[in-house]
């Protein structure tokens, strides 16, 4: 079923419903990772498991009850004639607790985990498209939270992005780059440029990366805002490679595109579009990512070092990889997190911590980047303690691409 059957089947029992019908209820629920079991078990698998997924939220529905799956692992199950929104919620854990056993496929048993949003109508809206974007909000609670089931709650419409509009922006081309200088400090001159998405909507203003890029990794649309992002970074930065051949662009990959087949063939095919060779790219991923699954990502970062990309660790310090993944990993350079630049001027440990940051990298053949600096003295502490590049507020703020390739302009002519 396709989300605009979903609305439409909504709409009706909404138009049917009674004043003393209670309330209808409506549930998103999502199979977590299927994606990354899709690339562990194949596609058949990945089938079975949504298959059998399907059948399990089945049991524990009331007759009368609707349950659509809308595509793979993701379900919209409809609840006419509530007893009340407490209801709605309780069915929303009976789905929860038939997962803590693991799923049977054959003769094979894997665990699987779901979120679940809810939302209840009158009580949060009258209309089909209101009520599934507020079980969409509540989904991304439960998402970012202790408990996999939420129910929406009054007033949190502000503070979460709707789907619709992130795939709209998406799709639209409504985003911005915005592009940020990385310095080389042994030679103050311009190295690279590291690439930035920007959003600002009509109605809500600028909306935070924070905000719309987990939302587009927990909902699937980070496979298209990669796609977005590859090919307007790289034209972009082609037209800034006219006034300096040399510049070098660093992008943010996210691991949740990691178990994408053809993620290296999308990536180089962009490459060949406008013309920029993969040693001119730096890839960035975070060290919390790479952690998440080391043999996955240790097989897409070879594959990509292998074609010539750079490879940075992003955030590096803040999170929990071991020595022993760091030597495994194709990592050309460290880029320290910018907690502990900030703090470099007033906390000797948080020097100690750069230092022996910058060391570790120069000793496994990398470079080293900080990012965050905001003042001189920051800078010029980096410069003698031997970190390779910076970047930050002081250097200069992101700016849109356009603003940047002009100043290049002007500096060459």
């Amino acid at each position: 079923m396709t989300r605009e059957d979903l609305l439409a089947r909504l709409g009706q029992l909404l138009a049917e419903r009674r004043a003393d019908d209670g309330p209808l209820g409506v549930m998103l629920v999502r199979l977590q990772r299927l994606r990354e079991f899709r690339i562990a078990h194949g596609f058949a698998a990945s089938e079975r498991m949504a298959a059998a997924v399907r059948e399990l939220i089945g049991e524990v529905l009331r007759p009368g009850d609707e349950l659509h799956q809308i595509d793979g692992g993701e379900f919209a199950v409809l609840l006419p004639r509530l007893r009340d929104r407490n209801h709605a919620l309780l069915a929303g854990n009976r789905v929860l607790r038939i997962f803590q056993s693991p799923v049977r496929l054959g003769q094979r048993e894997m665990p699987a985990s779901t979120t679940i949003g809810v939302s209840v109508a009158p009580d949060h809206g009258d209309d089909a498209e209101t009520l599934l974007r507020r079980a969409e909000i509540a989904h991304g609670v439960a998402l970012r939270g202790q408990e996999r089931c939420a129910m929406y709650a009054d007033g949190t419409d502000t503070a979460l992005i709707p789907y619709e509009l992130l795939r709209d922006a998406i799709t639209g081309n409504r985003l911005e780059v915005h592009l940020q200088p990385i310095l080389q400090l042994d030679s103050g001159t311009l190295f690279g440029a590291e690439s930035l998405a920007r959003w600002h909507d009509p109605e809500r203003g600028a909306i935070p990366p924070c905000e719309f890029i987990p939302l587009a990794e927990d909902t699937g649309l980070i496979t298209e805002l990669t796609r977005w992002s590859l090919h307007s970074s790289l034209r972009h930065i082609a037209q800034a490679r006219r006034h300096a051949p040399d510049l070098g662009l660093s992008l943010n990959l996210s691991p949740r595109v990691f178990g994408q087949r053809d993620i290296v063939p999308q990536i180089m095919s962009s490459l060949e579009i406008w013309g920029v060779p993969p040693q001119a790219v730096t890839l960035e991923v975070t060290e919390t990512a790479l952690m998440e699954d080391p043999a996955l990502s240790l097989r897409l970062l070879e594959r990509l070092r292998w074609e010539g990309f750079h490879i940075s660790i992003d955030d590096f310090g803040s999170g929990y990889s071991s020595l022993a993944y760091l030597k495994q990993f194709p990592a050309t350079e460290l880029k320290i997190d910018r907690a502990f630049v900030t703090d470099l001027q007033r906390d000797p440990r948080s020097q100690q911590l750069v230092q022996s940051i910058i060391d570790l990298g120069h000793h496994l053949r990398m470079g080293v980047l900080a990012e965050g600096v905001e003042d001189e003295p920051t800078l010029e502490l980096l410069t003698r303690m031997g970190c390779d590049r910076a970047q930050g507020y002081f250097i200069q703020k992101p700016q849109p691409a356009s603003d940047f390739i002009s100043t290049l302009d002007r500096q060459v002519a």
